[in-house]
């Protein structure tokens, strides 16, 4: 239902389909493409809603409405830089899998309008209240979620400048799916940095500049809270949000003013390794000089870790995780593929992507628990991407109606194979991945196409990509449109 941007609306809840909002008349569709459906949250800077991008046939997305509830001159300057600050930083840091990506900014009705990835999910701090006191597996799964983003924005001269439990999100369509690791249940990479609205970009002569205290008091570096932000506050403020889910405690709390030190170990509830205990006290060094240099680093210290330890995650572990930000990425890259219609390329990436997560070199090595230990999130994403671009022309959801509509059942066993046999040549018929032997004769026998003799062009036969089951891996059929569909129930 659209939901009434006007700050003054007093029934701001709309039919579907209204294109103005019936109690005053606002045009409910910013820009002709963005139509807010839902309220999710407001504060002293304005307003973030639910909404959808009907450009993108209606896919989720954020709203942010600029709506200061103050009105002094200088004050307003301030909020007004920061909020644009936001878009900015979002715009030069491009596309993150663990990063809202920035959709539009814009004024309109002499409001300001940020439009960016929706992200669904509790942040740290709400999980600190709700679940308690973090372990110390899941500060180490939140060291090596967070470290690799920070290098990859710090490597682009930005500062976040606000790294604090609210502004580190969970998000709920990863949250759920686990990787098994050795004995461990590890999650794939989930967390999401947000809240680039005090980010700043810096230079190498930053930290001799005064400028204004931009952040959380809590959680600010000493050379911060004095204007003059460096890479390296970030790793302080990461540090002092560790210890803060470790204790549950007020970092005011954790600092000793009469000793000027740090006490958090002694606020602890349970003990915790040394490795880690000394890798958060270096990230909590007052002096730059005696923190690490930069996040790398960290994670270097964080896979140094002895394999023979139970509580912390492994290298091997480490390795996985990063195999799912690279394949994040380079969903990335296929969207951009397929937008531009390079259909090829963006099948031979969606192979290299499943490939790569299953640790294999063919698609004919590929095997059901293969298939079932990816996750949702990487299946349904391809499928998005495929779907989007080829208006439902391409893509595994579109296979799996032609499958289903043919007979097609999405599980078989050893005895029904000759069933699925028929099935999935009379599907390839469909989908054009085998020809007749003889032009112009449409009882003649069929034959298999090459690859390279696929139909790479949106004329193709509906369904034709991508072809990651074709031919050599045909017996996944039924297993991967198996796992998009217990993905999307699991998603409703």
């Amino acid at each position: 239902m659209p939901y009434c941007l006007n700050p003054s609306c007093q029934k701001p809840n709309n039919p579907e389909g209204c294109r103005f909002c019936m109690n005053c008349g606002k045009n409910l569709q910013l820009k002709g493409l963005y139509e807010a459906i839902a309220l999710i949250g407001q504060g002293g800077m304005g307003r973030t809603f639910r909404a959808v991008d009907l450009g993108r046939l209606g896919q989720p997305c954020a709203i942010k409405q600029f709506l200061p509830q103050f009105r002094e001159p200088q004050l307003m300057e301030k909020a007004i830089a920061l909020f644009e600050s936001e878009a900015a930083q979002l715009k030069a840091l491009g596309s993150h899998p663990q990063i809202p990506e920035l959709i539009a900014y814009f004024e309109e009705d002499g409001c300001l309008y940020l439009v960016q990835e929706l992200i669904e999910g509790e942040n740290l701090y709400n999980e600190l209240q709700s679940q308690g006191i973090f372990s110390e597996t899941k500060i180490y799964q939140l060291l090596a979620d967070i470290l690799p983003v920070l290098q990859f924005i710090h490597d682009r001269q930005v500062i976040h400048r606000d790294i604090k439990p609210d502004n580190i999100v969970r998000k709920n369509s990863i949250t759920n799916y686990e990787l098994r690791i050795t004995n461990y249940e590890l999650p794939v990479p989930s967390l999401v940095l947000v809240d680039f609205g005090a980010a700043k970009a810096f230079t190498m002569d930053t930290a001799s500049r005064t400028g204004t205290l931009i952040g959380s008091a809590e959680y600010v570096a000493p050379e911060q809270a004095r204007g003059k932000a460096v890479p390296q506050s970030d790793l302080y403020s990461l540090g002092v949000t560790c210890i803060h889910l470790l204790t549950g405690i007020s970092p005011f709390d954790l600092y000793d003013d009469v000793s000027d030190r740090w006490i958090w170990r002694e606020k602890l509830q349970a003990p915790i390794s040394s490795h880690l205990a000394n890798i958060l006290d270096r990230l909590l060094a007052r002096a730059i000089a005696n923190r690490y240099r930069s996040a790398n680093e960290v994670l270097q210290d964080l896979r140094s870790l002895n394999l023979s330890s139970t509580n912390a995650i492994t290298p091997r572990a480490s390795s996985y995780i990063q195999s799912y930000s690279q394949a994040y990425t380079q969903i990335k890259q296929l969207q951009e593929l397929l937008s531009l219609g390079q259909w090829q390329e963006g099948d031979r990436l969606t192979n290299k992507i499943i490939l790569a997560l299953a640790n294999k070199h063919k698609i004919a090595e590929l095997t059901a628990d293969d298939i079932d230990n990816i996750a949702c999130d990487v299946w349904m994403a391809i499928d998005q991407a495929w779907m989007e671009f080829s208006n439902q022309h391409f893509g595994w959801s579109t296979q799996k109606q032609i499958w289903k509509s043919i007979g097609g059942r999405l599980i078989y066993e050893e005895s029904t194979y000759w069933e699925f046999a028929n099935i999935y040549e009379k599907f390839s018929d469909r989908v054009g991945w085998r020809r007749p032997r003889w032009l112009n004769l449409g009882l003649s026998p069929k034959i298999w196409r090459k690859y390279e003799n696929l139909i790479f062009a949106i004329t193709a036969p509906r369904g034709h990509l991508p072809s990651l089951f074709f031919w050599e891996g045909f017996n996944l059929v039924d297993i991967v449109l198996y796992r998009l569909e217990i993905c999307r129930q699991s998603r409703s």
